[in-house]
């Protein structure tokens, strides 16, 4: 029994040792939401970014391996023999609710160059292909299944989802036994965070939406702007999507359009969510850095009671204002306020009371700040317009859109930083903009002067426990620790 143990460890780790998810074993929750808050499923680790070498790679911690490493030794402690066959029968037992196998690098599938396969090492296969417009769930599933099988796995999958719901671009899978090629799971990504599984049983299909159940690292990263936030986030080995969360966190601090210097600087640290070894997509962005024309600002995620993330400096002050210092990230002012412009259509000096941002068509346009809408609609000269009215008198004008939201409506609330609409050249425009504007008690005024009251700092009954995770979210930022498991 015991060289059958030695096997396991050596060579089936990849397939058989990952752990199951609901035998977790307790990893060091960094910054926990209030105990209100059911805490994550994900494991957490730490790992430093490519450009970063202040951590010691010996000390990143493996929490898939180490857990399925204290799950075993708890499963075979004592020494007592009929514990140890029982053990073995449980792990064999749970084998299918364990993490996915590690597979192979994905290889264009030469039977049909539409899918990807892959080979996990351990007697399957997995293919894989995107959903294109005009599949339904019949088409995928037929060149995989005997033609007695069909209906009787769409009416599985049709029994936990509606599969006439299936999305271009979502991803859908197909298992199968390398050996005789017969077909153990189809599956069907539904969001970031679910997919519909369809599994071959004794008893026929059975299908269930099970929930991905992601390994947590916390990553950090650092980087020059040389060009833009977004080249420069590439630049550090990550995707342009973090540097949107980055802005998000300082958007009450720093105009991204107009105020990213080169030279500016930046620390992050990042839950990255991974499936197996396959990044799905960041989590949360931990503490953050960011030294904007020589200024250093700084942010801390806290969770306020009820499990929402909120943004505070060192000092425990809030960084969330009444107002975002920008409708929209990562373009430029085309044209500022002015009482005196020449118009660009009309070549008449007339003034321009707002900012016109140029922006690519479809580029998101968000809520300025919490508020009710009072215009949905088309304005003469410019075009699918949106108005919001906030409190202190505010109201902000959104012009030039291509589209708004599905279902946005007079008297509809927003919160600061919902998108809204789309940048568009609707009305009178020689190419795509956001023409905004501001009005304080019914009159024009520059947006860029705009301010608004502070939120609440940190509560005094919660100090405590912020500047602990301050100091611990520091040694992050600045790469002197890292996260383990206990």
């Amino acid at each position: 029994m015991a060289g059958l143990l030695v096997i396991c460890l050596s060579a089936g780790l990849a397939c058989f040792l990952e752990r199951p998810a609901e035998q977790s074993v307790p990893v060091t929750e960094l910054f926990p939401a209030p105990s209100a808050v059911p805490p994550p499923s994900s494991s957490i680790t730490f790992e430093s970014a490519q450009d970063t070498d202040s951590i010691a790679p010996q000390k990143t911690a493996l929490a898939s391996v180490m857990t399925g490493m204290s799950w075993m030794n708890e499963l075979w402690k004592g020494d007592s023999s009929s514990l140890l066959d029982t053990s073995l029968a449980v792990f064999l037992e749970r084998k299918k609710s364990m993490s996915e196998p590690d597979y192979s690098e994905p290889v264009v599938w030469e039977k049909d160059p539409r899918y990807t396969v892959e080979e996990s090492g351990c007697g399957k296969q997995l293919f894989r292909s995107k959903v294109r417009s005009g599949d339904h769930i019949g088409r995928l599933f037929r060149p995989w299944l005997e033609k007695g099988e069909v209906d009787s796995a769409i009416k599985a999958a049709s029994s936990v989802f509606k599969v006439n719901r299936l999305r271009p671009g979502r991803m859908f899978s197909v298992e199968r036994n390398s050996s005789d090629e017969v077909v153990t799971r189809l599956m069907y990504e539904i969001d970031e965070d679910r997919r519909l599984v369809v599994r071959r049983t004794d008893e026929g299909f059975q299908a269930a939406v099970e929930v991905y159940d992601f390994v947590t690292k916390l990553v950090r990263v650092k980087g020059r702007v040389a060009t833009s936030l977004f080249e420069a986030m590439i630049e550090a080995g990550e995707e342009s999507a973090l540097a949107g969360q980055l802005s998000d966190v300082f958007s009450h601090q720093i105009n991204f359009v107009n105020e990213v210097r080169e030279g500016d600087e930046f620390e992050v640290v990042v839950e990255k969510k991974y499936l197996g070894s396959e990044f799905r997509r960041y989590g949360d962005i931990v503490a953050a850095r960011f030294i904007n024309a020589g200024k250093e600002y700084e942010a801390f995620r806290f969770f306020d009671d009820d499990g929402a993330a909120h943004y505070y400096a060192a000092d425990g002050s809030s960084l969330e204002t009444q107002f975002l210092k920008a409708p929209l990230n990562f373009t430029r002012i085309s044209s500022r306020y002015s009482l005196h412009r020449k118009h660009p259509v009309f070549g008449k000096v007339r003034p321009h009371q707002g900012i016109d941002y140029a922006a690519p068509r479809g580029t998101p346009v968000k809520a300025l700040g919490d508020g009710t809408v009072t215009f949905v609609g088309w304005k003469p000269g410019y075009g699918k317009s949106v108005a919001v009215r906030h409190g202190g008198g505010i109201e902000t004008h959104y012009a030039h859109l291509s589209r708004y939201i599905k279902k946005l409506k007079k008297g509809d609330k927003v919160e600061q930083g919902q998108v809204i609409a789309f940048v568009g050249a609707t009305g009178t425009a020689t190419g795509p903009h956001l023409d905004f504007r501001v009005k304080k008690n019914g009159k024009f005024i520059d947006p860029l002067k705009l301010s608004g009251g502070r939120s609440a700092p940190i509560a005094s009954d919660k100090r405590e426990l912020f500047e602990k995770q301050v100091a611990q979210a520091r040694l992050l930022l600045n790469g002197d620790a890292i996260a383990s498991v206990q």
